[in-house]
């Protein structure tokens, strides 16, 4: 989607979200998307739906880490990882129906497109949390959070109450599964140390969500 330019990409993602939310995903056209943004249709020249798509999951990616200076070093990493990837579904949050309408909903290429943009996502948040997002650890690190994210993402749409609670366990869960299985390899590796150095207050407040 890099090809469109910032304005376009915009303007696509609110169009694709409008649409969704009202219409559905199913059978929907550029020719919607333009008259939905007011848009000649010549002005998404080059775009598809599913840069469409790629438009509205590059514009919550954007959420994540919104007014971050800096990360916040006082943190145990997993904390980082757990307060930034929850930004990215409180995001989501008010745009539920549009989400849910465009979920891949078992086609594989479509599937294939969505673990690339939790990839997308994953190289994100460890950067914003302060790890090595680059090489061969940060490409595997990136691939094994973006696991974590589909789970999580997956306990979302199950997650109806609007208090995210299946939503923070499932990240819990996993994040407190990748730490104890990959520890050092993860990013993980001063963590366990802080919070042990924290004393007894701590680990009591570091129940699940």
């Amino acid at each position: 989607i890099m090809h469109l330019d910032a304005e376009i990409r915009e303007a696509l993602a609110k169009a694709a979200l409008r649409v969704a939310a009202t219409q559905g995903w199913r059978g929907v056209s550029l020719f919607d998307l333009a008259a939905a943004a007011g848009r000649p249709i010549g002005d998404f020249y080059g775009a598809t739906l599913t840069a469409a798509v790629d438009c509205v999951e590059e514009a919550f990616d954007r959420a994540v880490g919104e007014g971050l200076s800096a990360p916040d070093a006082s943190q145990p990493l997993r904390d980082r990882l757990f307060d930034l990837i929850m930004q990215r579904f409180e995001a989501m949050e008010p745009h539920r129906a549009a989400v849910l309408a465009m979920e891949p909903a078992g086609d594989p290429v479509a599937l294939a497109h969505q673990q690339l943009r939790n990839v997308r996502l994953s190289e994100w948040v460890i950067a914003l949390a302060g790890i090595e997002a680059e090489g061969v650890t940060g490409k595997a690190r990136a691939q094994g959070l973006a696991v974590i994210i589909a789970q999580t993402r997956a306990a979302w749409r199950q997650d109806t109450a609007g208090d995210f609670a299946r939503t923070m366990s499932a990240l819990d869960k996993g994040l407190r599964r990748a730490e104890d299985t990959f520890g050092r390899f993860a990013g993980f590796e001063g963590a366990k140390a802080e919070e042990a150095s924290s004393g007894p207050s701590a680990a009591a407040g570091a129940t699940q969500p």
